[in-house]
């Protein structure tokens, strides 16, 4: 079986970045000095990061369904979001049935889409492609590393609740709590960007070659 390495970086950069949390967290919360680590105790901890590097890419890949179910398909505000874009390309070739079914509407979307890429010449429409390609993907990564972050985020949440009166929270500890959160919030601010991004560019496509 082929597994390109689009995937692996997809799917696993965020089941990474979630591991790599809730490890930072728990290594300083338990007050760990690597210095202070027997040798066989670090090859015990090297055998289980190397199985949580493997099990990342099926925590990402659950993480990115989490995503995509969410934002994409039972998101509600997608379709008034369509339909803003709709509107400013104007001309665009309704289906007989629009506005009844959110879903019908967004394939149409993409139909027409697609069918505006096939009837550009070769040139044009490998340069589009790339482009629209690169946005997407750029979103759905940002879209599963917000996710990964804030789940990552309510654990650790729930770690300082539970251990606040009897854990030795040291100052590295909160500098990843800290940095966590700007990860967090970096990752909505790019996915919203990169949103809208690709929005004005679909509709300046739509409305050039329509």
């Amino acid at each position: 079986m082929k597994f390109e390495t689009k995937y692996l970086i997809r799917w696993g950069i965020p089941g990474w970045v979630f591991i790599f949390w809730i490890f930072y967290e728990v290594l300083f919360l338990k007050n760990i000095t690597l210095l202070d680590i027997k040798l066989v105790e670090m090859t015990k901890g090297i055998t289980l990061l190397i199985s949580l590097t493997a099990l990342g890419v099926p925590l990402g890949y659950l993480l990115h369904q989490i995503y995509f179910g969410y934002a994409w398909v039972t998101n509600k505000s997608r379709n008034k979001n369509l339909k803003k874009t709709v509107r400013k390309i104007g001309n665009f070739p309704r289906h007989p049935q629009w506005g009844n079914n959110k879903d019908e509407d967004y394939f149409q979307f993409e139909y027409v889409w697609h069918a505006v890429l096939l009837n550009l010449d070769a040139e044009k429409r490998a340069y589009v492609e790339a482009r629209y390609r690169h946005l997407l993907s750029t979103i759905h990564g940002l879209g599963s590393l917000f996710i990964s972050s804030g789940l990552s985020f309510l654990m650790t949440g729930a770690i300082i609740l539970t251990n606040l009166a009897k854990a030795p929270f040291t100052l590295f500890f909160w500098i990843g709590f800290a940095f966590q959160l700007v990860i967090f919030l970096c990752a909505i601010l790019n996915y919203f960007y990169f949103s809208r991004n690709l929005t004005a560019f679909q509709v300046k496509i739509l409305k050039t070659y329509l």
